[in-house]
C-alpha cells in the first residue's frame, strides 16, 4: 500500500474514499490496496474484482487503453464520484472486455453483480441510463 504519488494524478482522499465505500458494501469480505490506486476485492461468493481507482470527469476511450496496458488484471474501473463518468466509447470498450466502469452512483450496485460490468441503471422506459460526459 502506498499514499504516495501515482501517474494518474489520484488524490490521497479520492483513494480512501473509495477504499473506505468497498470496504463497507456488504458483499465484500475484504480488500487489498497496492500500488497506489488498485484495490484486490473478495467478495462474500468467493469471487474477486481488480478495481482501479481513478479520477476523470470524462474517462475516454486513449484512457482506457491506458489502463488495460498499465493494468492488464484490472477488471473493474472506478472514475470518481458523482459528477465523474466516461464516454460512449470508453464504456462500449469496457463492456466489449467485460470490464466494469462506474461513477460512485453506480458502484454499490455494480457490486452486488455476477456480472458486474453490465451493471445500469433504467430511465423511465427501461433503457440502460449511463454516466456519460463528453472531454
Amino acid at each position: 500500500m502506498s499514499n504516495g504519488e501515482n501517474s494518474w494524478g489520484v488524490s490521497f482522499s479520492r483513494i480512501s474514499w473509495l477504499e473506505d465505500a468497498i470496504k463497507q458494501h456488504g458483499n465484500v469480505s475484504s480488500i487489498m490496496r497496492h500500488d497506489d490506486i488498485v484495490i484486490e476485492v473478495d467478495r462474500n461468493d468467493g469471487s474477486h474484482i481488480t478495481v482501479l481507482c481513478l479520477d476523470a470527469y470524462a474517462l475516454g476511450q486513449a484512457a482506457i487503453l491506458r489502463v488495460f496496458k498499465e493494468f492488464p488484471k484490472v477488471n473493474f474501473i472506478s472514475v470518481g464520484g458523482n459528477w465523474n463518468g466516461y464516454t460512449p466509447e470508453a464504456k462500449a470498450l469496457c463492456l466489449a472486455q467485460k470490464v466494469g466502469l462506474y461513477n460512485a452512483r453506480e458502484l454499490t450496485g455494480a457490486l452486488w453483480k455476477d456480472e458486474y460490468w453490465k451493471f445500469h441503471y433504467t430511465d423511465d422506459e427501461g433503457n440502460p441510463s449511463y454516466q456519460y460526459n463528453k472531454d
